[in-house]
This record gives C-alpha cells, structure tokens and sequence, in this order.
C-alpha cells in the first residue's frame, strides 16, 4: 500500500505538503495541491481516517443511547442529532437497547472509550444502569425520563411533561370518556410518568376506571391482541409509543373488530390523524436539534446554570369540525401558478370532504393576474383573491371587503405568524383587509461543496487576497460570482457565478432592490422624498449591471432555481418557496450540496402573497371556514412539505420539513429581516408597485446596454415622479 513518502515523491513535494493536502490545513499552492491529488490518484492511495484522527488527538465522542429506532419519535430525535452534528467533531456512536436494562448494562460497560464527552440517553432508569452511568464522568443528558435525582454533571432534556398530562386529562374530560386504557413501553426505574399520573388522578376524583397495560417493543404485538381481546368497552385507548400504536390497530384489524374505540396517541407519529388515531404531537426532531444546540453550550463554558430544559409541544392536531359543512356550496379564488398554489391543488379535496365546500382555484401566470385585477367588478364572481404584496398598497382597498365588517379577527391567528412584517400583509391605514397566505422572502443559496473544495478556495484566494466565504456584502458576491464564471475563470466547475431574475420590470427592481438597501436606510429619505437619482442608486444599479457579466439571466424565479439546480451556477438569490425545486426536480445535480444563507447586505424582500375576500363576495361564511382549515397547523404543515409556503410558524418547526428542505431556517431568520411595502413615516401617496416598476423598467434599460447607469437613475426619477403627477 503506498504511503505519504511515496506521494510525495511522485508528486515532487515534501512530506509536509502532502499531509497539509490531506487533513487540509497550511496554505498549499493549488498548483501542489493538484499534482498531490494526481499522485494520490495514480497510486490509489486510501487514507486512515481514523489514524488521522488520533495524530489529530484524542477522538471526541458523543454517544445516543435509545430504546429503539422502530419507535418513530426516536428515529426522529437521532435523525435531527445526525443531520446537526457538528462536522467538527469526530465521533458519533448510537446504541438501541430494546429498553431492557441488561441490554443497556452491556452497552455501559462497553462505553468506555477514550474521548467521550458526552452521553445523550433515553434510559430504562434501572439501578444499575444508573450506577454505570454515574461512572463514565462525562455530561450526561438525560431524554424523556428523569431519574429522581440528578447528580452533578447530569441533565434532564424533555418537552413539559406536567403540560402534556394536564392537557391529555383535560381532553379526555371534555371528551366525557369514562373508560380509559393506557397502553405503554414497560418501563423499568421507579421515576412516575406525570403523564400517568395525571390520568390516576382523573380515575380517583372523577369516577373514571383507566385500565395500564405495558408490554416490551418486543411483545408488544402479543399485548396489543390481549387488550383488543379482552372485551372492555374501553371509551379510549392511550399510548405514548408509535409501535404500540401499530401493534393496535394490526390487533384489531386481525380480529376483524369493526368498533375500535378512539386511540389517543402521544407523540411523533403523522401532522394529520389517521385510522382512528388523534394525536397529541411531540415534534422529536426539534428535540433533537435543541439537545444539539445545548451540547454546543456545555463545551463552551465548564458548568450549566441550569440542570433541566423544558421545550413546549405541538399539542393536538386541529381537526376540521365537521359540523362546520356546508353542502352545494362553491367558492372561486383567483391566484398566481406558483408552487404554493400546487400545493395547496393536492390538499382541497380533503377539504371538500370535510366542508362540502367546493373551491374551484382560477390559476394564471403574473402578467395576467395583474390584468384580470383592473378588471374586476360586479361582473367578476371571485369570492377570494390572493394578490402580491408588493399590489396591496395599491389596490387592497379596491377589491377586499375589510375584514372587521366580516367579523373576521386576526388577533388569535397573529400570534402564530411567523415574524415576517406582519403589517405589511394585513394592514392598510390601520385596518386589516387580507390575510398572508403564502408569504416568501429572499434566500441566498450557495453550492457548499464548491465553497469547501480546498484546491477552490485556494485559487480564490491567489487571485482576490480573500478567503472564499459565504458573502455578506456585495463586493464580495461579484468576486465569487467572476471567480465561479467559467468566461473569466476558465477553471470553474460551473458556467455562471450566479443567476439574476430580470424578466419583467417588477421581477428586475425586486431582484436588484437588496443591492441598494443594503446601502440605505429606506426607499426614501429622512425628509420623506423619493430621491432615485443619488450616488447610492447609481452604486448599486453598477454593481448590478457587473453582476450581469456573471451571471445566467431569467424571467423568472422558477427558472433562476432551476438553472442552479441543473448545476450551470455557483449561487443564487431566490425567493424561498421556489427552493423546493432543488430537491423536486429530476434533473437537480445538487442534492445535498446546497448551502444556505441570509442574502449579502441581509435587506432581503418579502415577497409572496396576501389573500382577502372579494368585494363582490356573497359567500364570506364559506370564506371563513376555508381560511379555518387553510391556516390549521396540520394543513401548514403540509402546504410546506408538498413544496409550497405558509404563514403558520408551526410549519417551519416542522422537524419532518426542516428535514426535507434544510433552508426552513434560513428562510425563517430571514423573515424577521425582510421587507417591503409602506413603513412609518413614508412619504405620502407612496407606492410600492409604481416605485418598483420605475426601478425596474431603469434596470432592464442598463442590463439591455440602451442606456448607462447615471441616464437609468435620471429615467426611474422622471418615471416615478410622472406616475404621482397623475394621482
């Protein structure tokens, strides 16, 4: 097997050089950086990673220990602990006991490795496993359950427990339930389960019998066919496991038993309630990304102020009432053909079935939206419309029905809106007239493997004196952007540094608006003008014009994330909800390269769209019963997962999407920065559409070569000052 000495002397470099390539480190020339990996190639050498590791040092080790991975909260919670796990440390070790304490004593005596920093454990809690783990002498994090006592060096990681048994037993009294089961993992330390002990409660003060059955993960089937058996009219069957759940309904399907009493399930199973299950959601994987996040603090600072962490629940899926049915009746909405409005095509037809509502969704492309809207009258039978924001200013008033007239009131919903301008989407002159339906907002995308290869970064850095990072400016966006073209870096992997979406005037002004409030404060002055024609403006319709050079140029932002996608650019600037595209499209080549960040300059736009109730409307009840279902956290959920966008926050602590589209966070801190539509103390009669379309119409001019950036900023003056002439 060839060895370092040997690369190196086909590489002709010194040893030194060779293992600077390998564990990339030192500033390695990208010319002996490639004669490294030739030689490398030619004699097929394989590394050990883990001899390297312990040149390195001592290998840190973080190890999971959980009952099993058939339970589905668990294989969320490690799943969410795999994809956050630092890449800078070393080791990640999983075990899965079964939840048999001679199983769990096994794998104890067997953890003593060298390097162990942390214990991550969901435990049987028997005494002698307790013991063991007292012996490791590393911070141990306990999931779930709690022993009685913890000891130095020992936490306890859990949603509210207290919170969940309160919750269930309410449920349970207002379902007048007066015959309970409960159906369970055996556990096998003597800490009490609150949520248990909330349902004894209920048995000794309310007259309510609760029969406990507990199996292992192994009978749990067996167990499951003796209390489907056992001819209790049970009023309902509680279970606190997924696999027990499953054990159930097979038991009772096997059987052929037609009344299966309701199953009332606590934890991560499905966003919807399916076969008779109604769940009690516990988002595991967030679990698991939090209990990552407070690992990253133990190792930054020797002792915790706090011993236990407490994280809130998703509680119970909000089921669409079924009283709430209105047969024969239609409802139209004219929208935008946009991935949120697919997504939203795949789910109507539950909500037909639930409502006996018919929506019938009138879809057309953007410029034809913007001229059915200055057609719309009496003659129009619209009921619902959704809109861009950047319109609402303009026209809100004109077409909506104010939603206070329609007893409609935003305060219980706008609380589970995620930070994303809330005023901008609702709010004219201080009434609300819409309701944000599929709110966007600008991300920065990035192919990570590229910003990561070291040969690249090298390169970079010979020829612009900088290391290659995700940009924050926009100076260093136009360096990348040149560096990734291959027409000036004839090395590159990909064609284009980026992509730019200058199709219409509104899509160019929304795509090259960041690059000028990243240099102001607003659109407008501290005095309240409009000035366009400022050496800020002319700056950044420059740098956009430079830009241009770069980068791969669409009409819109559907084919800017598919270019990326195809692998033809290095970045892009896209609105959020046409991400999904990386991982939906068969000809993506970037699964799992993908980085993502707030944009350069971190003044993202808003974008996406609002939904009100058409002034000619007659069907406002059948409007309120959609916007009901629409804005539940189950069907958020799924507008998200099926591509598309929500409002609902509970969508983007979804752990399922932030799994899929590992941007959900991204998307979310961005929210709370963007912008758009009128703020305090903007100039009277502002408008957003006419400032943007006079913008834009001066931006498409430069990119076009007709005219030079000082003669654009004195055309987007003339345009936008002509447009408030007429008002």
């Amino acid at each position: 097997m060839p060895t370092i000495n040997d690369i190196a002397k086909a590489a002709g470099v010194s040893h030194g050089t060779v293992s600077n390539v390998l564990n990339k480190t030192g500033k390695v020339s990208v010319e002996k950086i490639r004669l490294v990996e030739d030689a490398i190639k030619k004699l097929g050498y394989v590394p050990n990673v883990q001899a390297q590791r312990l040149r390195q040092g001592a290998p840190n080790t973080i190890a999971v220990i959980l009952p099993s991975l058939k339970e589905t909260k668990y294989a969320d919670f490690f799943t969410a602990i795999q994809l956050n796990f630092p890449k800078s440390q070393d080791s990640l070790l999983f075990y899965q006991t079964e939840d048999i304490p001679a199983e769990e004593e096994v794998i104890l005596d067997n953890l003593r490795v060298s390097g162990l920093v942390a214990l991550i454990v969901v435990s049987s809690l028997s005494k002698e496993c307790l013991e063991k783990y007292r012996s490791l002498h590393c911070p141990i994090l306990y999931v779930e359950r709690r022993p009685k006592t913890l000891r130095a060096n020992e936490f306890f990681i859990s949603f509210d427990l207290m919170q969940i048994g309160s919750e269930v037993t309410s449920h349970c009294l207002t379902q007048h339930w007066r015959s309970l089961a409960y159906f369970g993992v055996a556990k096998h330390g003597d800490a009490e389960n609150p949520i248990l002990t909330n349902l004894k409660k209920i048995a000794s003060s309310k007259n309510v019998r609760i029969d406990i059955s507990t199996a292992d993960y192994k009978l749990a089937l067996n167990q499951a066919f003796e209390l489907a058996q056992a001819g209790t009219p049970y009023d309902a069957i509680i279970t606190q496991s997924s696999v027990c759940t499953d054990a159930l309904l097979s038991a009772f399907q096997l059987l052929h038993i037609e009344k299966i009493p309701p199953i009332l399930m606590i934890g991560a199973y499905s966003t919807r309630s399916i076969n008779n299950v109604d769940l009690y959601q516990l988002d595991y994987g967030f679990l698991g990304i939090r209990v990552v996040k407070l690992l990253a603090n133990f190792s930054k600072s020797s002792e915790s102020e706090s011993k236990e962490f407490f994280f809130k629940t998703k509680g119970f899926t909000a089921d669409f009432p079924q009283s709430q049915q209105m047969p024969g009746t239609e409802l139209t909405m004219l929208t935008l053909e946009n991935p949120s409005t697919q997504a939203l095509r795949k789910l109507l037809p539950e909500f037909e079935h639930l409502s006996k509502i018919k929506v019938k969704l009138i879809s057309v492309p953007y410029d034809d939206l913007l001229a059915q809207l200055k057609l719309i009258g009496p003659q129009f039978t619209y009921d619902m419309i959704r809109i861009d924001v950047a319109q609402f200013d303009d026209i809100g008033q004109k077409i909506y029905q104010p939603l206070d007239e329609l007893s409609i009131s935003l305060e219980d919903l706008s609380p589970r809106l995620i930070k994303s301008g809330y005023d901008s989407y609702s709010l004219l002159n201080n009434r609300a007239y819409a309701i944000p339906l599929d709110p966007s907002v600008q991300i920065f995308l990035y192919r990570a493997d590229l910003f990561h290869d070291a040969k690249l970064c090298r390169a970079y850095y010979e020829r612009f004196h900088e290391n290659l990072v995700v940009p924050t400016t926009y100076e260093q966006y136009l360096h990348i952007a040149e560096f990734f073209t291959r027409k000036y870096n004839p090395e590159s992997p990909t064609e284009f540094g980026a992509t730019m979406t200058c199709g219409s005037a509104a899509v160019s002004a929304s795509d090259f608006l960041p690059f000028y409030l990243s240099k102001v404060e607003h659109l407008y002055n501290k005095a309240g003008k409009i000035q366009i024609d400022t050496p800020d403006m002319r700056e950044a319709m420059l740098q956009y014009h430079t830009l241009g050079k770069f980068a791969c140029k669409q009409n819109w932002w559907g084919d800017s994330i598919r270019q990326f996608a195809e692998g033809k650019a290095a970045m892009t600037v896209v609105y959020a909800n046409y991400a999904a595209a990386l991982i939906n499209s068969k000809n993506s080549s970037v699964v799992g390269r993908v980085g993502a960040a707030v944009i350069p300059g971190r003044k993202p736009l808003l974008g996406g769209g609002i939904v009100g109730i058409s002034k000619y409307s007659q069907k406002v009840d059948a409007c309120k019963r959609f916007f009901h279902w629409y804005y539940s956290a189950d069907v958020a959920s799924l507008l998200v997962r099926l591509g598309g966008t929500s409002p609902i926050v509970d969508a983007y602590e979804d752990f399922q999407n932030y799994s899929i589209f590992p941007w959900m966070n991204t998307s979310k801190k961005s929210f709370g920065l963007g912008q758009r539509g009128i703020k305090e103390n903007a100039p009277e009669g502002f408008s957003i559409q006419r400032y943007e379309f006079a913008i834009g119409t001066a931006v498409r001019n430069v990119l076009q070569g007709l005219i030079s950036v000082p003669e654009a900023c004195e055309m987007a003056q003339a345009l936008y000052n002509s447009y408030n002439n007429r008002i």
